[in-house]
């Protein structure tokens, strides 16, 4: 993928990238003025419709312009096959933006000759732009999807369906409110936007190195600091941030460096990074962006999703926290000198401005219970007043401009993506796909849960290869969700479920990416970065398994029964975690390794028996490390003693 430095001189930048800071920031200004009704008041009316062809167009010209089509490629020349696409995107797009009004009211679902070229060319367009960001297979899924619904008379077994032609398919994808136009561009064009937008002002105005600061501030003194200080950065990073790479990419370049410098090795170090970085999909509340199409999908709050991701992100960040300290403590790690770490009391006094905005955003979503896309417009309204209290992080032209840029880059792994989707939702919607695909899973999975969780689970790893957080989500709750959810399973469980296992590839070997960037900084294997950040990640390979089986974590229960679901599934993770590292209060032995992971796995699994079995090994098990422990200091002070004596 290439990429080109954002807020880069203009005089540096050849046409193509003129051009695409243009169109990024008409984007912007756009989408900032669609999302404040800005012109409503001006007597303007910009249908639904035609709002998601404008913002899916702009953006997928943006992508045409940035991202090559092969790996080389002039940085500043506009070619024929850069130029044609650009034009048949403007010209499909611009055909639905002028007439969403009479498409809307006419319902008509059958493409004129003209309208089905206008339409194919732009399908292959928008998968093409897709391809550049997510790559081959996820492009391939799409075209087959829609050949598929053409041809689905032809298909054996529960694939069989009534087939449909040319015509039909392509009146449904391109002239009605469904297909490339449907629920998810319309989401991604409006909330998720609004939020990528606020983190683009956050940037610009330098929040990413305030949150820098300030973790190294409150964590870099301690005990292995620099690795504790790089999660707590990946933790802010991702609130603001809907994109695991490039959080890796950014807070990484400060982190990974520093913790090789404290004694870390270059494998750990990106690791920690790597791992730290998955979580930041997890935590609220953006969550990826994930957050608001989960609202969208169950038809909740986007406030009762963030409530009920809290618990598991806490859950997992523990885990990772207690991992790093044994590591630490394990070789004989320190904290950073305090002298050179930034000073608490200084961070906040220059950079408390950037506090105040998420405050009020969780006031109003929580509180007042606002909907997201005005909450997050009041928030970015209060982000730029509060930004004149200090000089260094006042808005100014070059910073505005920043910001626009920036938002708009933000969104090229989505908008293109979820355009191209839309293809692929629109043919299981056309053909009933979804319904008879839930029906084949139930039947092989024969009622058995366990079995069905392992086979969904499974599917959307598998899924989730080289995808982004908003792919991989859209894909698994359209395939697998409804077969989790008619087998009995609460729905934002089956939906939690279904987004932590579809992120797991992004640390998991082979493809790993969050890894390969990592590694790409330290200078490690991204192999064996890959496969450490497996076992300090553990805990997003076990959480999910507690929606399902224990969703007191989702906040779902009494306030006991939540209490405890917390308790129970952070010490079993935790316990788990500790065996992975090899070190308690001292190196641990093959048989208590297996013994405290055995303990773990007992209190992890919702039963009273095996919890408390499981309760018991630790309690025996922290019994003889305290008395190990105590034993070892007194026969080290014995042997001082006697050496001072001699």
């Amino acid at each position: 993928m290439e990429q080109f430095e954002v807020g880069a001189k203009w005089k540096e930048r050849g046409l193509r990238y003129k051009l695409a800071f243009v169109i990024g920031a008409v984007w912007s200004i756009y989408t900032l003025s669609y999302l404040c009704n800005l012109f409503f008041y001006l007597g303007l009316i910009i249908y639904p419709l035609t709002h998601r062809a404008i913002s899916a167009g702009l953006i997928c010209i943006l992508t045409l312009l940035i991202i090559s089509p092969a790996k080389k490629r002039s940085p500043g020349n506009l070619k024929w096959y850069d130029i044609v696409p650009i034009i048949i995107i403007i010209a499909g797009c611009s055909y639905v933006a002028f007439n969403a009004n009479d498409l809307v009211a006419e319902g008509r679902l059958i493409c004129y000759p003209y309208e089905m070229v206008l339409a194919s060319l732009l399908f292959l367009t928008v998968i093409e732009a897709a391809r550049r960001t997510v790559g081959w297979i996820l492009s391939g899924m799409i075209i087959f999807s829609f050949l598929y619904a053409v041809y689905s008379n032809l298909f054996p077994g529960f694939l069989r369906s009534t087939g449909f032609s040319y015509q039909m398919a392509f009146g449904w994808m391109f002239l009605s409110g469904e297909g490339i136009w449907g629920m998810i561009i319309g989401i991604v064009s409006t909330i998720v936007a609004g939020f990528i937008i606020f983190g683009g002002f956050l940037r610009a105005l330098g929040a990413s190195q305030f949150f820098n600061d300030l973790a190294l501030a409150s964590a870099g003194s301690m005990r292995g600091g620099a690795a504790k200080a790089a999660i707590i950065a990946s933790t802010f990073f991702g609130t603001i941030s809907g994109s695991t790479a490039a959080n890796v990419a950014t807070t990484g370049q400060i982190t990974i460096p520093l913790m090789k410098k404290t004694g870390y090795g270059k494998n750990y170090a990106g690791a920690i990074e790597a791992t730290a970085s998955l979580g930041g999909m997890f935590m609220p509340p953006v969550m990826g962006a994930v957050a608001f199409l989960i609202a969208e999908f169950l038809q909740m709050t986007y406030w009762s999703v963030c409530v009920a991701a809290f618990l598991p992100a806490i859950a997992f960040y523990a885990t990772l926290f207690a991992q790093v300290d044994l590591e630490a403590c394990k070789i004989g790690l320190k904290g950073l000198p305090k002298e050179s770490l930034p000073s608490l009391k200084k961070t906040l006094a220059e950079g408390w401005q950037f506090l105040l905005p998420f405050a009020l955003l969780l006031f109003l979503l929580g509180g007042l219970r606002y909907s997201a896309q005005t909450s997050i417009m009041y928030t970015l309204g209060a982000l730029i007043v509060v930004s004149f209290a200090k000089k260094k992080s006042r808005l100014t032209p070059r910073k505005l401009l920043l910001a626009l840029e920036d938002s708009a880059r933000g969104m090229m792994p989505i908008i293109p993506l979820c355009t191209a989707i839309g293809i692929l939702v629109g043919s299981i919607q056309m053909t009933g796909a979804g319904t008879k695909f839930t029906s084949e899973i139930l039947i092989i999975s024969g009622g058995n849960l366990m079995f069905l969780l392992i086979m969904i689970g499974l599917a959307a790893f598998i899924l989730g290869m080289g995808m982004t957080a908003v792919g991989v989500y859209i894909l698994t709750v359209v395939l697998l969700a409804p077969a989790l959810i008619k087998a009995g399973v609460d729905p934002i469980a089956a939906h939690m479920f279904l987004f932590y296992f579809g992120c797991l590839s992004f640390i998991t070997p082979p493809v790993c990416v969050d890894a390969y960037i990592a590694a790409g900084i330290s200078g490690g294997s991204p192999f064996r970065t890959g496969f450490r950040a497996m076992r300090l990640g553990f805990a997003a390979y076990l959480v999910p398994w507690a929606f399902v089986f224990n969703p007191g974590i989702l906040m779902i229960g009494s306030p006991l029964e939540i209490v405890l679901a917390f308790c129970f599934v952070t010490l079993g993770a935790i316990a788990m975690g500790t065996a992975f590292e090899g070190y308690f209060l001292k190196k641990l032995r093959i048989w208590e390794n297996v013994l405290l992971a055995l303990s773990g796995i007992c209190v992890f699994i919702p039963n009273s028996i095996t919890r408390t079995a499981g309760l018991a090994f630790l309690g025996f098990f922290l019994l003889k490390q305290v008395l190990q422990a105590r034993q070892q200091k007194a026969l080290e002070k014995t042997k001082s003693q006697g050496e001072n004596q001699t």
